[in-house]
């Protein structure tokens, strides 16, 4: 397809990213560091709140970013984001922005809470994580305009997974004996 992003694993099988990364993507691919692909087994989200979960056949404990029961900051409390900006045109690894939390933000067209930082994010790093000092998930890439980055609330983003439905998830059946 031509939409790219970045996600990471909040459960072994689970992989969380934006909403807008996958949309209109029936048939996304989740792009291992090494290289190596594989097909999401089944595509949960949340259009409104711009998240989804990707389900992988296949188990990866080690690679879990678990998310926090709450969320709080100390005043321009340093913070990083990790994503792939320009996605597969720019190889490599992750790139890592270092910044500073700004305020906490809430958007009347959006049922969730922004944390503001000073990071500019570039497009491909959308999905990404956001994470303190100490390399905890803190939140999720998910806005950028003119160096103001939002970032969707971790605390936040727990809560809501587990309500994620499969509808507005643009889906094809593959027959692989075709």
């Amino acid at each position: 397809g031509y939409s790219e992003g970045t996600g990471f694993f909040i459960a072994d099988d689970q992989i969380l990213t934006n909403f807008h990364v996958i949309a209109d993507e029936p048939c996304p691919k989740i792009i291992f560091p090494d290289g190596s692909f594989v097909t999401p087994v089944k595509i949960l989200g949340d259009k409104e709140a711009d998240l989804a979960v990707l389900f992988t056949a296949d188990k990866h404990p080690g690679l879990v970013f678990p998310l926090p029961e709450r969320v709080s900051f100390y005043e321009d409390e340093p913070i990083v984001a990790a994503g792939y900006p320009l996605g597969t045109d720019l190889s490599g690894k992750a790139t890592v922005m270092k910044g500073n939390f700004a305020d906490f933000r809430k958007s009347k067209n959006a049922p969730v809470s922004y944390i503001q930082t000073n990071i500019s994010l570039v497009k491909g790093m959308s999905g990404g994580p956001l994470t303190d000092q100490c390399g905890e998930v803190v939140g999720v890439n998910t806005i950028s305009l003119a160096g103001l980055s939002l970032f969707i609330t971790a605390d936040q983003v727990k809560v809501l997974v587990p309500g994620f439905t499969d509808q507005g998830i643009t889906k094809i059946e593959v027959d692989p004996s075709i």
